[in-house]
C-alpha cells in the first residue's frame, strides 16, 4: 500500500528552468556551460531519488513523515485486530473514566450500576470518534508526507506555485494542492476499507460501511486542517527552510557564470566582435567594479558615459562589452551593440539572477504624492494577510527585517534583480515598490510585467534640468505603469486619469470619492487628539463597511483606498484592513512625534509646493488654533519650486519659518532669497532662521496650545547636504534635544 502511495506521489519531471521553450526545441544542441552541467548533475540525482544527496533536511523530513503515516497504519490494524472482548473493555474502561472525572468534576452521586449504565450509553460515540479521530490524525500526517514527496521528486518550491501562472498570487496558493489531494484522501479511504475488511475475520467483530463513512470524515477533516496549515506564513517559510541550501546553491550557480547568449535572451544586438557564447562571470556597469571575466554595460549617463571606460574595462579583464556605439577594445573582447544598453542592463540583470521577479507577487506604485506612505500601507496590509512582503521604495528596501538605505526612488535595474532574489531567497512572495517617473524613463523597471500597478495622482514635479524636460514627458512616464502588469488601479478623482489610462494593455479598476469608482469613499470624518490624527470613512463596491485610518486627511483617503484595491486582491478582508490602518504611520510622512505639550508637532517629506500645499489644506481642516510651517528648499534645483513653495506657505500658513534643507553647492541664504520672493506675495507672516536645528527649537518653544506644527521637506532624511558632503541631522533627534533642553 505505501509502494502504490510513494508511486503515485512522485513527479518524475526535469525542473522547469530546464525545459526548453517549444520554439528551441529544433536548433542544434549547444555545448554544456559549468551550470547548466550541474543543474543536469542535481536532475540525474533527483531521478535516482538520492534524497540525502540532494538535500538532507528534506531527507530527514521525508523519513519522518514517512515513519509517522506508517505508525498510524500499525495503530489503526493493532486496534481492529482485537477481539470483541479485548476491543469493548478497553472502550468501556475508557467510558467508565470518562464518567468518573465528570463525577468527581460536578460532585455528582452516582452508584456503580448508574456509572456502568453511563459507560455503556457513552461507548458508542465514544468509539465512533476514536475512529474519526484516528483517521484526521493519519489523513493529516499522509498529507504531509504527500508535500514532503512532491518537493523531492517534484519542482522546486510549493506543489501549488508557478512562476508562468496568470493567475492572481493569493489565488495560485492552495489551487495546486487539488493534485495532491486527489492521491492522499482515495490512499486514506481504500485503507480504511481494507481495516474494516480485515474486522470481518476477527472473531466477534463486523464489517460495516456506516464505519467506512466515520472514517471517511475523519480523514476529510484532516485533509482539510492541512490545508488550513500549509496556508500559514510560518509553514510556508519553513517549507522554504527546508529546502534553503539548494535555493542558495541556486544562488551560487548565477554568480559563477552564464553564457552571453543567455543573457541575451530577448534582446534584439549585433555581435560586432567576438563569441555570442563567452562565459561570463559578473554583470556590472560601474567602472570601479570591473572583475575578470564580467560583463561590462556602458551606461550613457548625465554626468559620464560608459564607453569612455570600455579600454579600461578591457584592460580589467571584461569578457564582454555591452555598447551602444562602437568602441575600439582588442578582438578578444566580445562587443555586443545594442539600441540602448539601459534596457538591455534590465533584460540582463534579470536573466543573471534567475527572472526572480516571477517567483514574486510583485506591486507598482506611482504618482506625484502618497507614493511611500501607499506603498507602506500595502505592506502592513499584505503582511496582515499571511504574505511575507518586501519593499523598495523612497526610504529603503525592506528584505525580511533587514533595512537597506537608497540613493534613489526606483533602485538602478541590477539592484532591483539583485534584491528581488534576496528577497525570494528569505521567503519573501511579494514586494510592493515606488516605480518613480525616472525609473520609468531610465528603463530600470524594463522587463517586468507587475501584478498589479497603482496610481495615485498627477501634477507638475520632476521637470527640470537631469529630470524631465516638460510635464507632457512627465506624464507618459507615469503612464508607462499601465503598459507593464497584469491589472490596474487608478485614481478616478484625479484631472490627468484619462490620459494616464488611456494607453492601458490591461484591465483597470478605479478607486476615490466620485460616483462611478469601483471603490468608493464617502462620509469622511476627521479625527484629533493632540498626538492623534486621523480619518474615518465609509467605502462601497469592492469593499462595504467603514474604514479608520490612522494617518490625516482627504488625500490619505486617496492613498487608503488604493492600497485597499491591492489588500483586496492579496486575500485580505475589512477587519485586517481596519486593525492595520488604524494605526498606520510611516517614518517622515506625516508622522507625529509626541511632546508632551498642548500642540501637535509633525514631520513630513513635502518637498515641492503640490506636497506642501496638500499637507497645509489638510491640516487646515483639523482647525488648529494656528498653522506653523517649517521649511526650506532643496539648492541646485529648480528656482521655481522656491518661489511656489514660499507662495503657498504664506497663504496658507498662519506663520511660515524659512530655514535650510540641503543647500548642497548653493548658498543657504540665496536659496531663502528665492523663497522670500514668494512668500512676499502673500500676507502670510514668517521669519527666516539659517540654521535648521535653530529653527526647530524656535517654533517649539514659541507654539502655543492648539496649534498644529510641521516641519516639511525632510521627512525620513537623517542628514544635510551642505558642498557635497552628507552630515548627520535627524529631526526626531533635535525634537527630543529641545525638549531635553539641549536647544
Amino acid at each position: 500500500m505505501m509502494i502504490m502511495y510513494w508511486m503515485t506521489s512522485m513527479r518524475w519531471r526535469l525542473p522547469d528552468r530546464q525545459r526548453l521553450p517549444v520554439r528551441q526545441t529544433q536548433r542544434k544542441p549547444m555545448p554544456l556551460t559549468l551550470r547548466e552541467s550541474r543543474m543536469r548533475q542535481v536532475s540525474a540525482v533527483r531521478q535516482k531519488n538520492n534524497l540525502w544527496g540532494r538535500h538532507r533536511r528534506l531527507g530527514v523530513c521525508l523519513l519522518l513523515t514517512g515513519f509517522l503515516v506508517l505508525l498510524m497504519m500499525i495503530l489503526i490494524f493493532s486496534f481492529s485486530a482485537q477481539d470483541a472482548t479485548r476491543s469493548s473493555g478497553l472502550s468501556g474502561g475508557i467510558c467508565g473514566q470518562i464518567v468518573r472525572a465528570v463525577q468527581k468534576l460536578f460532585g455528582l452521586d452516582l452508584s456503580r450500576a448508574e456509572i456502568e449504565q453511563w459507560s455503556q450509553w457513552l461507548e458508542a460515540p465514544v468509539r465512533k470518534l476514536a475512529h474519526f479521530t484516528e483517521y484526521a490524525v493519519f489523513s493529516f500526517v499522509t498529507c504531509i508526507h504527500g508535500l514532503m514527496l512532491r518537493l523531492a521528486f517534484g519542482r522546486q518550491g510549493m506543489p501549488c506555485q508557478s512562476a508562468d501562472s496568470s493567475e492572481a498570487p493569493h489565488r495560485k496558493f492552495g489551487a495546486g494542492f487539488a493534485t495532491l489531494l486527489f492521491k492522499t484522501i482515495p490512499f486514506c479511504i481504500l485503507y480504511a476499507v481494507t481495516d474494516e475488511i480485515h474486522q470481518y475475520f476477527v472473531p466477534g467483530r463486523s464489517c460495516r460501511l456506516f464505519d467506512v463513512g466515520v472514517d471517511s470524515l475523519g480523514i476529510l477533516f484532516g485533509a482539510a486542517l492541512f490545508l488550513l496549515t500549509v496556508q500559514t506564513q510560518k509553514v510556508k517559510i519553513w517549507i522554504k527552510w527546508i529546502k534553503a541550501p539548494e535555493a542558495i546553491a541556486g544562488v551560487s550557480e548565477r554568480m559563477n557564470t552564464m553564457k552571453c547568449i543567455q543573457l541575451l535572451e530577448g534582446l534584439s544586438y549585433k555581435c560586432l566582435q567576438g563569441d555570442v557564447n563567452t562565459e561570463v562571470s559578473a554583470v556590472v556597469n560601474d567602472s570601479r567594479k570591473l572583475a575578470e571575466g564580467c560583463m561590462f554595460i556602458c551606461i550613457k549617463g548625465a554626468s559620464f558615459d560608459g564607453h569612455t571606460f570600455a579600454e579600461e574595462a578591457a584592460k580589467k579583464g571584461a569578457a564582454v562589452l555591452l555598447v551602444e556605439d562602437p568602441v575600439d577594445v582588442p578582438e578578444t573582447v566580445t562587443v555586443i551593440q545594442v539600441e540602448s544598453t539601459r534596457y538591455a542592463m534590465a533584460l540582463v540583470s534579470a536573466a543573471w539572477f534567475g527572472h526572480p521577479a516571477k517567483e514574486l507577487t510583485t506591486i507598482a506604485v506611482t504618482g506625484t504624492k502618497g507614493k511611500t506612505t501607499t506603498t507602506y500601507m500595502i505592506q502592513a496590509l499584505l503582511e496582515k494577510a499571511g504574505h511575507k512582503t518586501g519593499v523598495i521604495g523612497t526610504i529603503e528596501v525592506v528584505i525580511g527585517d533587514k533595512h537597506i538605505a537608497v540613493n534613489n526612488t526606483t533602485p538602478e535595474s541590477y539592484d532591483i534583480h539583485r534584491y528581488f532574489r534576496e528577497m525570494v531567497d528569505a521567503g519573501c512572495d511579494a514586494v510592493v515598490m515606488e516605480a518613480s517617473s525616472q525609473g520609468f524613463k531610465l528603463d530600470r523597471t524594463a522587463g517586468i510585467e507587475f501584478d498589479y500597478g497603482l496610481f495615485t495622482n498627477l501634477s507638475p514635479d520632476h521637470i527640470g534640468p537631469n529630470e524631465h524636460k516638460d510635464f507632457a514627458e512627465y506624464l507618459s512616464c507615469k503612464a508607462m505603469l499601465f503598459t507593464q502588469c497584469k491589472k490596474g488601479f487608478a485614481n478616478l478623482d484625479d484631472e490627468h486619469f484619462e490620459e494616464i489610462t488611456a494607453k492601458a494593455v490591461c484591465p483597470v479598476q478605479t478607486f476615490g470619492l466620485a460616483e462611478g469608482a469601483d471603490l468608493r469613499a464617502q462620509n469622511i470624518t476627521l479625527t484629533r487628539d493632540t498626538d492623534f490624527l486621523g480619518v474615518d470613512f465609509d467605502v462601497s463596491g469592492l469593499l462595504n463597511g467603514r474604514v479608520s485610518c490612522g494617518v490625516p486627511g482627504t488625500f490619505n483617503v486617496h492613498n487608503a483606498l488604493g492600497a485597499i484595491c491591492v489588500a483586496l486582491e492579496m486575500g485580505a478582508d475589512l477587519s485586517m484592513i481596519n486593525e492595520v490602518l488604524k494605526t498606520f504611520t510611516v517614518k517622515g510622512r506625516v508622522q507625529i512625534i509626541p511632546t508632551g505639550y498642548d500642540y501637535t508637532l509633525i514631520v513630513d517629506y513635502a518637498h515641492n509646493a503640490v506636497a506642501l500645499e496638500s499637507i497645509l489644506k489638510t491640516l487646515r481642516e483639523y482647525h488648529p488654533a494656528r498653522l506653523i510651517s517649517l521649511f526650506g528648499c532643496g539648492g541646485n534645483r529648480s528656482k521655481l519650486r522656491r518661489f511656489e513653495m514660499g507662495e503657498v506657505s504664506g497663504r496658507l500658513a498662519d506663520l511660515t519659518i524659512i530655514t535650510s534643507d540641503n543647500p548642497r553647492f548653493e548658498e543657504p541664504q540665496a536659496i531663502i532669497d528665492d523663497i522670500l520672493t514668494g512668500i512676499k506675495k502673500t500676507d502670510g507672516e514668517y521669519i527666516s532662521i539659517i540654521d535648521r536645528r535653530e529653527a526647530i527649537s524656535y517654533v517649539m518653544h514659541h507654539a502655543q496650545p492648539g496649534d498644529i506644527v510641521i516641519l516639511a521637506g525632510k521627512g525620513h532624511e537623517t542628514y544635510q547636504e551642505i558642498k557635497g558632503q552628507k552630515y548627520h541631522m535627524s529631526e526626531e533627534e533635535i525634537v527630543q534635544d529641545v525638549l531635553d533642553g539641549k536647544y
